[in-house]
């Protein structure tokens, strides 16, 4: 659905220059939710609105739906724009204009009858389940029913593809869930592709099936959203991931407050992940009995990512130095991961 092809941007303001996206290539599938995440000042909001050619790219070509934005005439672009939905962070209604007035205003100059457009617009607004707030202002809707309003705005054209710049970051976290929720149902019932632009890891482990990460202009990393989480090879998407886990605070706890652990001397503290089937092994009784070492979990996160498990566990193992070692052997040998933090 859409490509990006080896695409920059460089913003001039004076004799400063500033590279904001840095040859950048993607591909997004038809019907899919990808995710650009990345620290502000990454590039990715320039990156999404180069997508629909709000921004164009010094260089680099852009290709939606088979078409080449990039070389098309203003007023093919104009065109081809109506079928790329967008939302934002603040909403951008209209103050002085209904919830309905709002959402119908992208149809003003189509060819449907007025009975035509205020169908379109009340089942929108149902899809968005807005229906009884359609005479309302934007100031009398809270936070999260001004973005359902903007979705069901950015949904008027028939749209194929639907930009989501920080569509969530204005929210609080139940409102969050529930426009997520939202914007999963809205891709499963209309096959719309979305491509969701975040600083939150918690967005796009919640909603997205693949996923890129910027860092100073450029994708980092880029894959299906389970092989990053579950094996990710940037520094920068370890950082993140370690923000939603907690681990990076057991991290801390081991540096600078070790003894609120009770270490003994010959204990090993290992890091354990559980992906796909063996999150379902009783792996850390098992290795107990079978080596007589006594194994205490210390830490543990299990998350579920395209309705596959997966967990990390810090463990200490403590016991007859012999017997500890056998049982670490036992664990690198089983679909586990196994890495030792460290030896006391």
């Amino acid at each position: 659905m859409i490509v990006i092809e080896d695409a920059y941007k460089t913003f001039e303001s004076g004799a400063r220059k500033v590279d904001a996206v840095r040859g950048v290539s993607l591909t997004i599938q038809d019907g899919e939710i990808f995710g650009v995440i990345g620290y502000s000042g990454a590039g990715k909001s320039t990156l999404i609105r180069l997508i629909n050619l709000l921004e164009r790219p010094t260089s680099g070509k852009i290709f939606v739906n088979g078409q080449e934005l990039t070389a098309l005439a203003p007023k093919e672009l104009r065109q081809a724009r109506r079928k790329i939905g967008m939302i934002f962070q603040h909403f951008n209604l209209m103050k002085s204009r209904t919830v309905y007035s709002n959402v119908a205003y992208p149809l003003r100059g189509s060819s449907l009858s007025k009975e035509e457009r205020r169908n379109k617009v009340m089942n929108l607004l149902k899809l968005v389940g807005l229906e009884e707030k359609a005479l309302a202002y934007p100031a009398q809707l809270s936070g999260g029913q001004k973005q359902r309003v903007a979705i069901a705005r950015a949904l008027a054209n028939d749209p194929t593809v639907l930009l989501c710049d920080e569509a969530t970051s204005a929210l609080d976290p139940q409102t969050t869930q529930d426009i997520l929720r939202l914007l999963r149902d809205v891709n499963r019932k209309l096959g719309i592709t979305i491509v969701l632009i975040t600083h939150e890891i918690a967005v796009v482990k919640e909603i997205c099936t693949r996923l890129a990460v910027m860092d100073a202009g450029r994708v980092v990393e880029e894959g299906a959203i389970y092989d990053v989480f579950s094996q990710p090879k940037a520094e920068l998407t370890q950082r993140f991931i370690r923000t939603t886990n907690n681990l990076a605070r057991f991290e801390e706890l081991l540096a600078n407050a070790p003894d609120s652990l009770n270490l003994m001397p010959g204990d090993v503290i290992a890091q354990m992940e559980f992906h796909g089937g063996s999150a379902g092994h009783a792996l850390v009784s098992t290795l107990s009995r079978e080596y007589g070492v006594d194994i205490s979990i210390v830490f543990g996160n299990i998350d579920i990512l395209q309705a596959t498990p997966l967990g990390t566990l810090i463990v200490i193992f403590r016991g007859p130095v012999d017997q500890v070692q056998k049982a670490l052997l036992a664990a690198e040998k089983s679909e586990v991961q196994v890495e030792v933090l460290r030896r006391v």
